[in-house]
């Protein structure tokens, strides 16, 4: 009667225990900026355009896939994102009103036995949303045989302020605020919307 006591008791205790890891496993997200001196920064609309092999405006469709490419042992990947180009500003503009993949520079790993997830984003990069429209500065790499957003967060721009986060993560880039308002002051952003 003891022995099922007790054992009853570590059941009890064993559920609960693995029920909080569960639900910390889904529920902790930590989030890390790489700081990376690879990636060009511009001072303006100009040099922007220049840097670009395509630049849209566009939306996000579905969900993207985040896809892992370890090198050399380290941790590494991308988001692989569907978007809808509404305007080409500077491309093919037979590109318009067609949906393309691009990368999106970042990507989500398993913590391994940490409960939780950690997204890892390449400088100040804010994911897509799906709810916004963005002027997008797209370089193509012969290597991928795609698109991707160039220079992270001085390739995304959100036009309807509906992307918070990208806001939030300007607010403390003086650089990308400056840019954005050249680049803003440069395009049509209300036709292009």
């Amino acid at each position: 009667m003891k022995n099922n006591k007790r054992m009853y008791g570590l059941v009890i205790i064993l559920s609960i225990v693995i029920v909080a890891y569960i639900v910390a496993d889904l529920n902790r997200v930590k989030t890390i900026h790489l700081e990376s001196g690879m990636m060009k920064t511009y001072e303006n609309y100009e040099e922007r355009m220049e840097g670009s092999d395509l630049v849209v405006t566009a939306q996000l469709i579905g969900k993207p896939e985040n896809i892992l490419t370890p090198f050399d042992g380290f941790p590494d990947g991308y988001h692989l994102s569907t978007i809808k180009i509404v305007n080409v500003i500077k491309g093919d503009p037979k590109l318009e009103n067609t949906e393309i993949e691009i990368r999106e520079p970042y990507y989500i790993m398993e913590n391994g036995l940490e409960p939780g997830i950690t997204e890892v984003y390449y400088g100040h990069y804010t994911k897509l949303q799906s709810d916004s429209t963005y002027v997008l500065f797209l370089g193509w790499v012969e290597a991928w045989n795609q698109y991707g957003i160039s220079s992270a967060h001085q390739g995304k721009f959100n036009i309807d302020q509906m992307d918070k986060a990208e806001e939030d993560m300007q607010r403390k880039d003086k650089g990308t605020t400056n840019l954005k308002e050249d680049i803003f002051s440069k395009l049509p952003i209300e036709k292009l919307n």
